[in-house]
């Protein structure tokens, strides 16, 4: 194909210098000699809105409903109801055949990663409604940068189930142009105990979720066919054994053949064939392991409606569909794309998901629907397609027969489609607000619209008038004389007790409806019109009951209801509100509801509601409603849903009320209502306003004017403002109104009080509001953004569309990739200005101000910060969408660091072009330092910073700062020379390699520069970890690429300590590509790289294929690899000239199984490289001989905060108030350790935390489920060490050893005081710790200022006449929260070096740890010797 997942290209003042400001400084420092009070942090709330799932294999290796906080919102309740065929086929046209099949491979929301769980409040959201002509619905989603693994929306699931049709989530693994990673592919196919760990995990998820299992689409290697056949009899293998015989994978690899080692793993099996491959397949049958009819449910052709429009492909039906009976079925892609994503892709995150404008966009889809599905006429009971050729279009009502699951009683139908504008209940409208939730639609009429003398009759769906739900069906007519008869809804109903068939609507003419039921299997034959209605009035609805015992006996095929009329009825008007048939005496089961709960915190402003409830099966439930009431005491229905969990987003707080009262009612299928369910939500204790200022303008000139606007919390009733004489109020106007302009009389900065007043009382504040500047300071307020550099950022769609492009000065780009794009809810960027500056105001450059014409978003705050770790919000806007060019002024404000952060509830594709930072730094002052220093290891030298205040005058308040930001180099006392202008300090180097960062920071009495110098540990004794390893070389045909064909050779040279010579034999061609002559090494476990070299012979000169001398190399990239597959680069050495060495050192070491040196040479030059070399960090020795275990499975979390934001680093809390530990990355004081996770307790036993990247830790938070770890490798020792925190209280762990021989030894069990305390009998104190998420207490990456943290340790013994090959960890007591972080044992003394020595006739080079550290001599257990002739050994020591 190749199906590209993401369809949405969405994957697509010069400052003047100063030159004499001599008495602009003074007036500056007069202006920063007051504390600035910063922008209100207002108590509002993090919405919660859950999310469908989206994930990578790691995310759901260790899924559970109880680990994933969302999965009650993605859980269908609803079962897949069974359809039937009907004994004669009942044919609206003669094309219709029952035995073809159709697949809907179809688009449910724009954004996989941000389709929101139970609906949202807009009014863009779509389902498909014609699910009588489909047979399977396939979620098309994923992309490789939200997620490949994606779940279908429960609601969707709902839907689809009330017409029998099967619901598959997707697995995408795109192709290798759209982000694949066949890495990706490997883990999802890894295997523990010959069992593919994913099979199971795959049904577990489609079981618990409820839906039918799972679309495979391999486009990335297209292959491994054997192993995937066998996953896929492993995941139904887990579905038969457990009863469930409806579940199905659909296969999909781009080919166009049908695959028979898939379609025989079993019945259910089927697949996707590639465009073009529409057909016959029948009697390919045998291979198939099935029967021909068989083979219309396991091979369909694919259809690239996407392409095709609406009605483009009419000649691909008939393929499978022809009009004399059907041979094949037909998958299609993506009709949605064109029926429904179209109209709505633009509005998503903007206002006009609500309103006109999503109306009409919806009303097109729904006529787009009506086409595609059924015909251009919209009337399934005509010949479409008459013609031939191209044009010619029979819908799908002209070739797939009607199908239907309404088998039996109660059967209700309010005709909603999902989506609308108001709630309606018993035609009371219960709350006014745009909504969709697919799980809310209604089984539509199974003819739409087959009206027998239909001229002039139109139905139409009407959002403003229903009886439930959200529409009715709306009949405009001009009614002529006589029958019109209208076929509703196939079904298959015995009647052999009576029952009740109710009917509601409201029409402009009564005794115009009849009812009419089909009793045998035909279209035309056996209607039966009931009779003796019973007739009664509820509002403006009519509502008729009539008796089922006219029918008992028979079978209800066919329900239909007859317009007629005695004479023409010019304007004619019906609405449908609601068809039920219900059983004789009908009593629904009552319900059984448990557990109604809210897991939301609500703040000073308002909230939002994630509410979850338990329920018992019970097949009378028709859905819930869910109200809200404040203070006013109105019940409001804010929501709807059939399954066990609904979310209500952010609401505004009613005034002063101290709750909020929450009520489920569970609604039946006969309309009657069971027992409420009830709950409050209670808000925080009001308080006295809190009230930011903001300005117009940040900084004017005398004479001119600035808009003051106090903006208050807590429903403010009265302001006052006080100014300075160096203001006025324009035209004498009032200084008690929130709003006032102001002229400015006087530069300086200006200094006004604002009094606010509510019920609860008085606050005043006093801010410096704006400043008034001279007229050169004035010009020379500028954008400092593009002097800055992106510190961070939390994500972007590939790697050119980042940050950077928003701060390289250029507002309007000609590409459309010069921009930040980024999908998602939330979008954060720190822009580090490198040093402080008076901020004035920000502009942000939206989507639609550049090339792109797509959704601007309308929510974001700005932050700012000093320290990029104590931030203070100073914009916080929403409603700005429709700004494609968004300018903010703030009050003035000192900062270094900004934070963008647009967000959104509903999640968006954010754009941006550019992002300016207005501020002023009225500073003449230079620095001088050098960029980086190289020290060996624990050397110390003098380092000298000069300064120049150029013109400036000397504050009194002048001072400096010097300190070790990272690393692990140290600094010591500075000293200044005033006299030269130098501030001098010594810098001792750590003892290994390893790069730290100085910064050091000169303050002229509240204007600074700053400068950041690099300390570069060496180790001139350090041999290199290359030494006598073989390099395959590796030389392309052609520019590197996946399948580009190479010559390869190996060689020792390279590695052999000959810096000179060319490190291999020559090569007979020249190289004329970029990056097509590679050297590769493997390690036998894994390298960890600090230092990299790289020698070239000659100086990098050479014979070029012209005979001409000239320079060889002129790129190295130096890339790493797991899979030696999937390359990524971690450094470059570009435009080489004359070099007989390259050397670069690596801030953190890079880990890595793989590392290629690859090369792009000047065009006919010949490879020449002499040798390459790696340095690793030296390992410590332990001081106790105590050394670090490596755990290959069973931590369950990630708790360690290696960056910001806590919660992208982390993926669980050490407690119940959401609090993890983090890294020195994050801040040094309090860190649990730094970037190596090496951890020295105070008895010297060393711990090796795992990666900071993936589950770090056993979090053990029920005493009801143990944790078990799995060692790397067996060990042999008599004691091991566990190193522990608890939180919520003193607790404990009891452990058991667990033997190679699966024997068990003694419970061992090991108490832990809580974590927060003194130092005494401490493994580690002094820990900090930070928020991972928003609370009452704290902001999200708060750190806890206490420092009182700490860690424990525990020694247990063991059997040394056993391998310990793993444990079984339990807490033993309920309610704490202990952890487990680490494992280490005794060191067992050892010999034994020479005998393995004489194993090899080589000379050993090193020894090596199973996990790759290196080690001065070999240790009792497993050993990695490495040879001198590149070999290597894996020895195992008693």
């Amino acid at each position: 194909m190749s199906i590209n997942q993401n369809l949405d290209s969405q994957h697509s003042y010069s400052k003047t210098r100063i030159t004499n400001i001599n008495n602009t400084i003074m007036k500056l420092i007069k202006l920063m000699g007051l504390t600035f009070l910063s922008l209100l942090l207002t108590h509002s709330v993090k919405a919660q809105q859950p999310y469908n799932g989206c994930w990578h294999p790691n995310d759901i290796r260790n899924w559970s409903p109880t680990n994933d906080p969302n999965a009650k919102f993605n859980r269908s309740r609803v079962p897949l109801a069974k359809r039937f065929r009907e004994p004669m086929a009942m044919k609206a046209n003669p094309n219709q055949y029952y035995e073809g099949q159709i697949c809907n491979a179809s688009i449910l929301y724009p954004m996989c990663s941000l389709c929101p769980s139970q609906g949202a409040n807009n009014f863009i959201g779509y389902q498909p409604t014609y699910w009588q002509y489909m047979d399977k619905l396939v979620y098309w989603a994923g992309s490789a940068s939200e997620g490949i693994i994606i779940p279908p929306p429960s609601g969707s699931i709902d839907a689809a189930h009330q017409s029998g049709v099967k619901v598959l989530g997707q697995i995408f693994f795109p192709p290798y142009a759209f982000g694949g990673n066949s890495a990706w592919v490997t883990e999802m196919l890894v295997q523990e105990n010959g069992k593919y760990v994913f099979a199971k995990k795959l049904y577990e998820i489609a079981k618990y979720l409820g839906f039918e299992g799972w679309f495979i689409n391999e486009e990335t290697t297209h292959g491994h066919i054997a192993e995937w056949a066998q996953f896929i009899k492993e995941f139904n293998a887990y579905a038969e054994a457990d009863g469930n015989h409806n579940m199905e994978i659909q296969w999909y690899n781009a080919s166009g053949y049908p695959n028979a080692e898939i379609l025989k793993t079993h019945i259910n099996t089927s697949q996707f064939l590639e465009y073009g491959s529409v057909g016959d397949y029948r009697s390919q049958a045998p291979d198939f392991n099935c029967n021909a009819r068989d083979v219309y449910k396991k091979v369909y052709g694919g259809i690239q409606t996407v392409y095709a429009g609406l009605c483009g492909f009419g000649m691909d039906l008939r393929k499978a569909f022809p009009k004399d009976g059907h041979v094949g079925s037909v998958d299609l892609f993506c009709p949605e794309e064109r029926i429904w994503k179209d109209n709505v892709k633009d509005y998503l995150g903007t206002p006009d998901a609500q309103g006109d404008v999503a109306y009409s966009a919806i009303r097109r889809t729904f006529e787009n629907e009506d086409i595609t599905w059924v015909n251009r006429s919209k009337n399934p009971s005509i010949e479409a397609d008459t013609e031939s050729g191209y044009k010619a279009w029979p819908g799908m009502s002209g070739c797939v027969l009607e199908r239907s699951a309404i088998t039996s009683l109660p059967f209700t139908t309010s005709f909603c489609v999902g989506v609308g504008k108001h709630r309606f209940v018993k035609g009371e409208k219960r709350n006014t607000q745009d909504w969709y939730h697919s799980g809310m639609q209604s089984v539509m009429p199974t003819w739409r619209w087959w009206i027998e003398n239909g001229n002039g009759i139109n139905p139409t769906i009407d959002w403003d008038v229903a009886y439930n739900g959200s529409n009715s069906i709306k009949i405009d007519a001009s009614l002529t004389q006589g029958d019109h008869l209208m076929r509703l809804y196939k079904t298959q109903i015995n009647i052999t007790d009576g029952g009740k068939l109710r009917l509601v609507y409201k029409t402009t003419s009564q005794n115009t409806v009849e009812v009419k039921l089909g009793t045998e299997s035909s279209v035309t034959e056996g209607l039966v019109t009931l009779t003796n209605v019973t007739r009664k009035q509820e509002g403006e609805w009519t509502i008729d009951e009539y008796d089922l015992s006219q029918v008992n006996g028979k079978t209800v095929y066919m329900v239909a209801l007859n317009l007629k009329a005695e004479s023409l009825i010019f304007d004619y008007k019906l609405w449908l509100g609601e068809l039920s048939m219900l059983p004789a005496n009908y009593q629904p089961k009552a319900m059984n509801i448990t557990n109604f709960a809210n897991n939301t915190t609500l703040g000073d402003n308002g909230g939002d509601l994630r509410l979850t409830w338990d329920w018992a099966e019970n097949s009378d439930l028709d859905h819930f409603d869910v109200y809200t009431k404040n203070s006013t005491g109105n019940d409001v229905l804010v929501g709807q849903t059939r399954d066990e969990a609904f979310y209500v987003p952010k609401f505004e707080r009613n005034g002063n009320d101290l709750k909020l009262d929450v009520k489920l009612v569970p609604v039946m299928k006969d309309g009657s209502e069971g027992t409420a369910q009830t709950l409050e939500a209670n808000y925080p204790q009001p308080t006295a306003p809190k009230v930011i200022v903001k300005p117009s303008k940040g900084y004017i000139k005398v004479g001119e004017k600035v808009t003051l606007k106090a903006i208050a919390t807590g429903n403010p009733t009265g302001f006052k403002w006080l100014l300075p004489a160096s203001l006025e109020v324009v035209n004498n106007g009032s200084l008690v109104a929130p709003q006032i302009e102001v002229r400015a009389l006087k530069e300086g900065k200006q200094e006004i009080t604002v009094e606010v007043e509510n019920a609860i009382g008085t606050t005043t504040e006093k801010f410096s509001a704006f400043d008034v500047l001279s007229e050169s300071d004035f010009n020379s307020v500028a954008n400092v953004a593009i002097k800055g550099v992106v510190k961070s950022f939390n994500g972007s769609t590939n790697n050119r569309e980042t940050p950077a492009n928003i701060i390289d000065g250029v507002q309007n780009p000609a590409g459309v990739s010069a921009k930040w794009c980024h999908i998602g809810t939330n979008h954060e960027c720190v822009i580090d200005l490198k040093t402080s500056y008076r901020l004035y105001g920000f502009k942000i450059f939206d989507c639609k101000s550049g090339p792109e014409q797509n959704e601007n978003f309308d929510k974001y705050r700005i932050y700012v910060s000093e320290d990029a770790e104590n931030w203070t919000l100073v914009v916080d806007e929403k409603g700005r969408a429709k700004d494609n060019v968004k300018t903010d002024n703030i009050t003035p404000t000192r900062a270094r660091y900004v934070k963008l952060n647009p967000y959104s509830d509903e999640g968006i594709t954010l754009r941006i072009w550019e992002f300016e930072v207005y501020g002023a730094n009225l500073s003449n002052m230079t620095l001088e330092a050098p960029k980086e220093l190289v020290l060996n290891a624990n050397e110390k030298k003098d380092v000298t910073v000069k300064y120049n205040l150029n013109g400036d005058p000397r504050s009194p308040e002048f001072k400096y700062t010097v300190k070790v930001v990272r690393g692990k180099a140290s600094v010591g006392q500075a000293q200044e020379n005033q006299a030269e202008g130098t501030i001098t300090f010594p810098v001792t180097a750590q003892n290994s390699f390893g790069t730290s960062l100085i910064k050091v920071v000169v303050d002229n009495g509240g204007t600074s520069k700053e400068c950041e110098l690099a300390v570069i540990t060496d180790d001139p004794n350090a041999e290199s970890v290359l030494k006598g390893m073989s390099a395959n070389l590796r030389k392309y045909a052609e520019a590197y690429g996946y399948n580009v064909p190479y010559t390869s050779k190996t060689t020792t040279q390279l590695t052999d300590g000959n810096v000179e010579e060319l490190g291999f034999e020559e090569f007979d061609d020249p190289c004329k590509n970029r990056q097509d002559f590679w050297a590769i090494f493997e390690s036998p476990t894994t390298f960890n790289i600090s230092k990299i070299k790289v020698s070239i012979p000659d100086n990098n000169m050479g014979e070029n294929d012209n005979e001409e001398q000239a320079l060889v190399n002129k790129d190295i990239d130096i890339m790493v690899s797991e899979n030696g597959v999937d390359w990524r680069t971690i450094h470059t050495f570009g435009e080489i000239k004359e070099a007989t060495s390259l050397v670069h050192y690596f801030a953190k070491p890079e880990k890595a199984k793989y590392l290629a040196v690859v090369s792009t040479l000047y065009p006919l030059s010949y490879p020449a490289l002499s040798e390459v070399e790696v340095f690793e960090p030296a390992v410590k020795k332990s001081q106790n001989g105590v050394v670090p275990v490596t755990i290959a499975e069973g931590w369950n979390a990630d708790i360690i905060a290696e960056a910001r934001t806590a919660e992208k680093h982390t993926t669980q809390t050490l407690d119940r108030q959401g609090w993890v530990l983090y890294t020195n990355s994050v801040q040094e004081q309090g860190a649990l350790c730094d970037e190596s996770g090496l951890i020295t307790t105070t008895a010297g036993n060393d711990y090796q935390l795992a990666d900071f990247s993936g589950n770090n830790a056993l979090v053990l938070k029920s005493t009801f489920n143990p944790g078990n770890l799995v060692f790397e490798e067996p060990i042999t020792t008599s004691e091991l060490y566990l190193l522990a925190i608890c939180a919520d209280g003193s607790g404990g762990l009891s452990v058991t050893p667990i033997y190679s021989d699966n024997s068990r030894g003694d419970v061992s069990r090991f108490y832990i005081y809580d974590w927060y305390g003194t130092s005494e009998g401490t493994a580690k104190h002094g820990l900090g710790r930070i928020k991972r998420s928003h609370s009452r207490d704290m902001r999200a990456d708060g750190i806890d200022g206490n420092y009182q943290f700490r860690l424990f340790e525990h020694k247990m013994a063991i059997d040394e006449s056993k391998q310990l090959k793993g444990l079984m960890v339990k807490n033993f007591k309920s309610g704490t929260v202990p952890t487990l972080l680490a494992v280490s044992m005794k060191e067992q003394t050892t010999t034994g070096i020479v005998r393995i020595a004489t194993e090899s006739n080589s000379t050993i080079v090193g020894i090596y740890t199973i996990d790759g550290l290196r080690l001065t001599a070999p240790v009792k257990g497993i050993n990695i010797i490495k040879y001198a002739d590149g070999t290597f050994k894996k020895v195992y020591i008693k």
